[in-house]
């Protein structure tokens, strides 16, 4: 299932991001089993203003370009 959400404070601007997140759920159990943040967006549009900095400093997971 995705869902989208509130995410964490953009470095740029300091607005808070929305994530697009995809939640592995489970039939044993009411709460999601792990979760992976597919997309990161800024809603003042650092993320198109600025994209290369933005791919610095706010990375969906260490190591990854997204």
């Amino acid at each position: 299932m995705e869902i989208t959400r509130d995410g964490i404070t953009c470095a740029l601007c300091r607005a808070t991001t929305k994530e697009r997140v995809y939640l592995v759920l489970s039939a044993q159990s009411t709460f999601p089993q792990r979760e992976e943040v597919k997309r990161r967006w800024c809603p003042v549009g650092c993320h198109l203003v600025y994209p290369e900095r933005w791919k610095e400093t706010m990375p969906l997971r260490p190591g990854v370009d997204a």
